[in-house]
């Protein structure tokens, strides 16, 4: 047994040889996992970065263009008008023979609302500034005023009950340019006076369905490509290219942007009006039958400084457009003799069993009127025709706006003014389409009354002074003032509340000063509407008044003044005191 040996010693170095050894490995095992962990760290990275690249990289997934422009059939053609496409607008187009067929409806909701076809007799209307065109369906020949005419294609086609234009033969009148693009077929239509922007593809790119690098391509975008910029979205746009897509593209690929004007094609309409030459004041005379003419002389006597009076000679007589006429040469010569021109006036109240609807939307019916009151104004030598129609169908309005072109052109040609009473404007009589009126009739007339008439649901005035400015100020929107004439009442409503309800009854203005007078009716003068209010109440009965006199006219026809209109014009003659036509005259003056 060696002596020098001593176990314990042995035993104590073991474990300091263990401890070292331990640690050693102790310090070995950080920097494995710190690699390890470095590892991972490059693997999230990396993962991260294919994630971005596939999130974020541009997709070249492609959208077929037949699934953009949807069609119901082989002919038909999205159309696409001033860098619109709407894909619920339906029908839209065909494309027959090579030739572009647009749709009815939809020219006249979004090219030109000027085209009026007669469904009962197949025919076209079309009325420019001095001539009417007449079409109809299957045929190439069309009439351009009473002159024979013919087009390379059929002008009018119906498909599936659908009425379509030849877009080419439309040109010759609405002023547009279009093209054609197939596969799918689509139309792409510019009107005269369209403003857009337009702009240049600097580099290669793809037209997207929505903007952004995930939207599916429709067309691929080419250096120098030109298109129409329709909507920026920040930093994309959408467009209108050369070859009739519409998509987004990223405004970074755009260059040169500018605002331009589709250039008009077609020479300038000149809408052409015959003037008065000084203040309209004009006066209405109800005339029910060829006997009541002979009032002339006594209303004559009554008036001061009247330069126009209109009598209610004529009125819709049966479905084909015939007229009831009461018309008077001799009438006539009284007025000329007096310095007094004669508007004769037509309504479509004086027979309720005439449609009006129906006369105004049949082609033939709507001829035989014209040319029944131009030929019965020619033979009576009237200055001019006042037309009076009322309580109109919204169904009746493109046939009432063609009457008025094409009476006009007729009056026109024969020397005769031609004047429309209009209602003050609301929305239930918008399709009145003032603005289309004033281009072709010499006046309009505003009839500032009937605030609240015979049948409303509460007592009112007949034309209080905010009604009034209201009246004007809207119809100034679509008429120019020296266009424009202001109707004013000669009369008031006496309302009467009972057991019964609500009534009233209309009185000239010195009946009803009679009976004020009678019931000695306290009158107040109301600041607010420019009118004597007065009330009272008789056996349960109650009366109210809202009072047109001279004071009340007076503040009416101020507004007339202020608004530098063309004149006044008064329902109706009998009714007034021969005194206010001193105050008339001062303001005509």
């Amino acid at each position: 047994m060696n002596s020098d040996r001593n176990p314990i010693n042995e035993a104590s170095e073991n474990r300091r040889k263990t401890s070292r050894v331990e640690r050693r490995r102790r310090r070995k095992d950080p920097g494995k996992g710190l690699i390890l962990a470095g590892l991972f760290a490059v693997v999230l990275i990396l993962a991260f970065l294919v994630f971005m690249i596939i999130r974020y990289a541009p997709t070249r997934e492609r959208m077929p263009l037949s699934e953009y422009f949807t069609l119901s059939g082989e002919e038909s053609a999205a159309v696409i008008a001033n860098g619109e496409y709407d894909k619920e607008s339906d029908p839209q187009g065909i494309i027959r023979e090579g030739e572009a067929y647009v749709s009815l409806t939809f020219i006249k909701d979004k090219i030109d609302d000027g085209y009026v076809y007669d469904t009962v007799e197949n025919t076209l209307r079309y009325t420019t500034d001095s001539q009417v065109i007449t079409a109809y369906l299957q045929s190439k020949d069309y009439l351009v005023d009473r002159e024979q005419a013919s087009n390379d294609k059929d002008v009018v086609i119906m498909q599936d009950g659908v009425v379509y234009l030849d877009l080419n033969w439309a040109k010759n009148y609405t002023d547009l340019s279009f093209y054609i693009e197939q596969d799918p077929n689509r139309i792409v239509i510019e009107t005269a006076g369209w403003k857009h922007q337009v702009a240049t593809i600097r580099r290669n790119g793809a037209y997207r369905r929505f903007g952004g690098v995930k939207s599916k391509i429709l067309d691929d975008a080419a250096k120098g490509d030109q298109v129409i910029v329709l909507e920026n979205y920040g930093k994309w746009s959408l467009v209108l290219n050369e070859r009739g897509v519409l998509g987004c593209i990223e405004n970074s690929k755009m260059k040169a942007i500018e605002e331009t004007e589709t250039a008009a094609v077609l020479p300038k309409r000149d809408y052409k009006h015959r003037s008065f030459g000084s203040k309209i004041s004009l006066g209405w005379h109800q005339v029910t039958n060829q006997t009541a003419n002979q009032s002339l002389s006594k209303v004559l006597q009554n008036t001061k400084g009247m330069n126009v009076i209109s009598p209610t000679w004529y009125g819709l007589q049966d479905n084909q457009g015939g007229i009831s006429d009461y018309s008077d040469a001799a009438y006539v010569q009284t007025c000329h003799a007096a310095g007094i021109q004669v508007w004769a006036l037509v309504s479509n109240f004086v027979n309720s069993d005439v449609d009006t609807t129906t006369v105004l939307n049949t082609t033939s019916a709507r001829d035989a009127l014209v040319n029944n009151l131009i030929a019965s104004a020619i033979t009576a030598n009237v200055d001019g025709i006042n037309v009076d129609f009322e309580s109109l169908s919204i169904d009746a309005k493109d046939g009432y706006i063609e009457f008025i072109r094409e009476l006009s052109l007729k009056c026109r040609k024969n020397d005769l003014f031609l004047s429309v009473d209009n209602y003050k404007p609301s929305s239930y009589t918008e399709f009145y389409n003032r603005s289309e009126q004033a281009k072709y009739a010499d006046y309009i007339i505003l009839m500032a009354y009937d605030e609240h008439y015979n049948g409303s649901e509460e007592a009112g005035s007949n034309a209080s002074l905010p009604f009034v400015k209201e009246g004007i100020a809207d119809t100034l929107k679509e008429v120019p003032a020296e266009q424009l004439v202001l109707g004013m009442p000669f009369y008031t409503r006496i309302w009467i509340t009972d057991d019964s309800g609500l009534t009233s009854s209309a009185r000239g203005i010195e009946k009803t000063q009679e009976f004020v007078d009678q019931n000695q009716v306290e009158m107040t003068w109301q600041d607010d509407i420019a009118q004597y209010y007065g009330e009272f109440t008789e056996d349960g009965t109650k009366y109210q008044i809202w009072m047109e006199d001279t004071k009340s006219l007076s503040a009416k026809l101020m507004e007339m003044q202020k608004n530098n209109l063309a004149g006044g014009a008064f329902w109706k003659l009998g009714f007034e005191p021969s005194s206010i036509w001193d105050t008339i005259i001062t303001y005509m003056n």
